[in-house]
C-alpha cells in the first residue's frame, strides 16, 4: 500500500471537529436534557462543549458516538476511516504504521468502525425482491456443496436485487454448527429471514435446495472471501461476523459515486451509533456460538 493522505476537507483539527458538530446537530443545537435549543459554546478545552441556555446542561458533540472518550486527535480518526474504506480495508498492523498508534488502539479502532456498521447494518432491513441462500465462507463457494472445503464455515447470505437483476444490499451471517455439520437446517434460514428481512414489503425467494441457489449472490460471497484474506490473510470463527460486516459493510457505501460522500456517509454512521469498550466488545466474542475451525 502506498502513501495515502487524508481528504483535504479534514486536513486540520478544528476542520474535523466543526464537521462532528455540523453532524451532530444538523439543524441546529438541541440540549439532549431538556430540548432547549439556545446555547453558549465554551472553547476552554480540547473538545468543545454546549451550554443549554434554559438548564445549564453542558452538551459534547462526541457523547454517544464513536469518538467518546478518545484520546487521539481526530485527525488520526478520520485518517483511519479514509484507510478503512479503501477497496479490501485495512490490517491494525498496517494501520498502526501509518497513523503511528500502537497495535492494540489500531485493532481497537478498526472494530469500533466494525461494530459500527454492524449495528447500522441490524437497523436497515432487506427490502423489495430479496433473495436469501444458504451457503459456505471459504474456499470456492462456486463449487457444488457436496464438496465444500474443509474449513469453510456455513453462512446464511441475504440481498436486495438491482433493476438489472444484481446484488445491492447484501447481509452475509455466520451459522451456528456443530464441527462437521455440513447442512444449513431450514430454521436458521427462517430465522434470517425474521430477523433481517422487511417481510411486508419483500418479495422473497429463498432455495428449496441448498444446491439451487442464487448465483450471484454466491459471487459476493466469494468476492468477500477473496478480499478479506487478502488483507487479513487467516480469520478465525471468533471475530469473522464482524469482518463480514465490514465487507458488506464497505461494499454498500463505495456504491455511491462520489469518494467524499463515502467518508460522509460512514462519519454519519459513526456519530449516531455509541462506541464499544473494548470489554464489552471482548465479552461479546466471548459469548458466540461454537463453529468450525477457520
Amino acid at each position: 500500500m502506498g502513501q495515502h493522505t487524508i481528504s483535504s476537507s479534514y486536513d486540520s483539527e478544528e476542520a474535523c471537529m466543526e464537521a462532528l458538530i455540523a453532524m451532530k446537530w444538523r439543524k441546529g443545537f438541541v440540549c439532549p436534557r431538556c430540548g432547549y435549543t439556545q446555547c453558549t459554546r465554551l472553547n476552554s478545552r480540547r473538545i468543545p462543549l454546549f451550554e443549554c441556555g434554559s438548564c445549564g446542561h453542558q452538551a459534547s458533540p462526541l457523547v454517544d458516538t464513536i469518538f467518546e472518550g478518545t484520546h487521539l486527535p481526530l485527525l488520526k480518526w478520520f485518517h483511519a476511516l479514509e484507510l478503512f474504506l479503501l477497496p479490501d480495508g485495512i490490517s491494525a498492523m498496517r494501520l498502526s504504521q501509518v497513523i503511528q498508534v500502537t497495535y492494540k488502539t489500531a485493532w481497537l479502532m478498526l472494530h469500533k468502525i466494525r461494530h459500527t456498521l454492524g449495528e447500522s447494518d441490524a437497523l436497515e432491513l432487506l427490502s423489495g425482491d430479496v433473495k436469501v441462500n444458504c451457503d459456505r465462507y471459504g474456499g470456492d463457494p462456486l463449487r457444488c456443496n457436496q464438496f465444500p472445503h474443509p474449513n469453510a464455515l456455513a453462512v446464511v447470505a441475504g440481498c436486495t436485487i438491482t433493476e438489472a437483476g444484481e446484488p445491492e444490499q447484501v447481509k452475509i451471517h455466520l451459522i451456528s454448527q456443530k464441527r462437521g455439520d455440513r447442512i444449513v437446517h431450514r430454521h436458521e434460514l427462517a430465522k434470517f429471514i425474521h430477523r433481517q428481512v422487511d417481510i411486508s414489503t419483500s418479495i422473497i425467494l429463498s432455495p428449496p435446495l441448498a444446491f439451487k441457489l442464487y448465483i450471484p449472490l454466491r459471487r459476493v460471497v466469494r468476492e468477500a472471501w477473496d478480499s478479506l484474506k487478502s488483507t487479513y490473510v487467516a480469520l478465525g470463527p471468533k471475530y469473522l461476523q464482524a469482518y463480514l460486516n465490514e465487507y458488506t459493510g464497505r461494499r454498500q457505501l463505495r456504491r455511491s459515486d462520489a469518494e467524499g460522500t463515502v467518508l460522509q456517509k460512514l462519519l454519519c454512521m459513526c456519530m449516531a451509533i455509541p462506541a464499544i469498550s473494548y470489554h464489552k466488545l471482548i465479552a461479546r466474542q466471548s459469548k458466540l456460538p461454537l463453529l468450525a475451525t477457520a
